[in-house]
């Protein structure tokens, strides 16, 4: 391994510690009302050459640094063309999206796990007046849906987000922003954006979405990624190994910085034995967190390191759908990172639906770790004991320059870690995480993970979630305890093989920790249909 490589895996390794149902709002969704409309791709798949991890601009408004707001609202997706506002909207006036028996299914196979649906979906109105249909064309099979995207933002109507709340519990994950709690699994759909739209407002910044153009390269075991959006263009590589072919692709786990391969993140030997290719992602190559970066080149409007990781993986996933010579399985890829790369892999699974399977390891505060709890813990310790939300706030520069603004209250804040996780279900997650380790947060790290059972559970899926905290090894060095939980997690979702997955496991934790359910969750988990 190059000494600049290992310096920076070691540095970064370091101390840091709805309710109402989708309606109908644009006018592309209205014109699908009644008929389907398959997905049309953005961009042709383009070998011509370009420098790698540059920026082309035909305008002259990038300043090519990050420039973060201090408003919170300016963060807003809601300003986004992307979002449609609503204020307050009753579930009971809204017609939902009409769902196919595919996607009504929770996963409980590596092919259940991705399915999805975004733009192009069909919807079903009562209220609507659809377009009548010729008998000629009655007889005749409508054009498949795409069920693999990115997100249902656009589908969904998104509510007022509060800036603040009074609740020291967990912020019930069913409880849509009008007021009204969720009542189905089709109902989780928008839910869960309502939930994305909170994070990126308060926490993340927006993440871009569907831009103008993607296109891939691939030769020589590299995908080059060229994104051109709003007049302006920047371009990143991704190192693939083991690669399948055209003809037979392979699944993939995608990796931040030195990901499984080796450095943070590594799932160590835990992966050997499994026929899967391996994408290598060094995150600098879109946002350093050092600031500036081909990211925010593109987008300068105040967003956080870890949104724009996010943003570079889905740009990924879309150049791989492109470049099929690169040989890899779309639709069954994983997502691991450690440590800062933990709280960036829990953020790509959460905002990214094409990813089946996502495994955050050691991810601390920003990540699978409850606020609420870790503040209680550094008062009864009477000192920062966990890694505090300023902290967090401020290092690396991961989230929006405002959020830091909570610290110390974080009772006011309307939502908790427990919903971020939420936000990959009922895809299948494994999360892993190091007893012993307090600036990551032993408590509230296992407290969320407990808490988060509870959406798995109310969709049905609770074979699609485990999580797992074990101690005594180093920071981001896999135990080899938890080995045959990856295993079995990738040979289920990666490699459609039989395995046992879905647990809580801390059983070898280095103090007792007793979760009371009661303390911290006054919401009843209800079984969705």
């Amino acid at each position: 391994m190059p000494v600049a490589v290992a310096a920076f895996g070691l540095w970064a390794c370091g101390d840091e510690a709805m309710t109402s149902a989708a309606q109908c709002t644009t006018k592309e969704c209205l014109e699908q009302v009644g008929q389907s409309a398959g997905i049309i791709s953005g961009g042709e798949s383009s070998s011509s050459s370009y420098a790698e991890n540059s920026v082309e601009s035909s305008s002259d408004d990038g300043s090519g640094s990050q420039g973060p707001d201090s408003s919170a609202d300016a963060q807003s997706p809601t300003s986004s063309s992307d979002v449609a506002i609503s204020s307050g909207a009753s579930s009971s006036s809204v017609a939902g999206p009409v769902l196919s028996s595919s996607s009504d299914a929770l996963p409980g196979s590596s092919s259940d796990a991705v399915s999805s649906s975004s733009r192009g979906h069909q919807h079903s109105s009562s209220s609507a007046t659809k377009p009548e249909v010729s008998s000629s064309s009655e007889s005749t099979p409508p054009t498949p849906v795409n069920e693999f995207v990115e997100d249902h933002r656009s589908e969904c109507q998104i509510g007022n987000i509060p800036s603040s709340v009074n609740n020291a519990k967990l912020p019930d994950p069913f409880m849509g922003l009008d007021g009204k709690r969720i009542s189905s699994k089709a109902d989780w759909k928008c839910r869960r954006e309502e939930i994305g739209a909170m994070y990126e407002k308060l926490m993340f910044g927006t993440k871009p979405r569907n831009p103008e153009k993607v296109e891939g390269s691939y030769s020589g075991g590299k995908l080059t990624i060229k994104v051109t959006d709003k007049g302006k263009s920047g371009s990143f590589s991704v190192k693939i190994s083991n690669a399948g072919t055209k003809d037979k692709p392979k699944p993939a786990m995608i990796g931040f910085g030195g990901g499984m391969m080796g450095g943070c993140g590594s799932l160590g030997n835990a992966t050997n034995g499994l026929d899967i290719a391996q994408i290598t992602f060094n995150p600098d190559d879109v946002a350093p967190e050092s600031g500036g970066g081909m990211f925010f080149q593109l987008y300068n409007q105040g967003q956080g390191t870890i949104i724009a990781w996010a943003w570079g993986v889905s740009r990924i996933i879309d150049a791989l759908e492109k470049t099929p010579e690169a040989g890899i399985d779309v639709k069954h890829l994983a997502m691991t990172g450690c440590s800062r790369w933990g709280k960036g892999t829990l953020a790509v699974g959460a905002f990214d639906e094409r990813i089946a399977l996502t495994i955050p390891q050691e991810s601390g505060s920003g990540g699978a770790s409850l606020w609420r709890v870790g503040a209680q813990v550094n008062k009864q310790k009477g000192k920062q004991f966990v890694q505090g939300l300023s902290s967090a706030g401020t290092e690396g520069k991961w989230m929006i320059s405002s959020f830091k603004n909570y610290d110390g209250k974080e009772n006011t804040l309307p939502f908790d870690q427990h919903m971020l996780v939420a936000m990959v279900a009922p895809r299948a997650l494994l999360i892993l995480d190091n007893a012993g380790q307090e600036w990551l947060g032993e408590v509230p790290s296992n407290y969320c993970g407990q808490a988060s059972k509870e959406v798995y559970g109310a969709l049905g899926a609770t074979e699609n979630y485990t999580y797992s905290q074990e101690g005594g090894h180093g920071h981001c060095q896999l135990p080899n305890g938890q080995f045959d939980e990856v295993k079995d997690f990738m040979n289920k979702f990666l490699l459609g093989k039989d395995a046992k997955t879905g647990k809580i496991d801390y059983t070898k934790n280095t103090q007792t920790i007793n979760f009371k359910k009661s303390e911290w969750i006054d919401w009843e988990t209800p079984s969705l249909k």
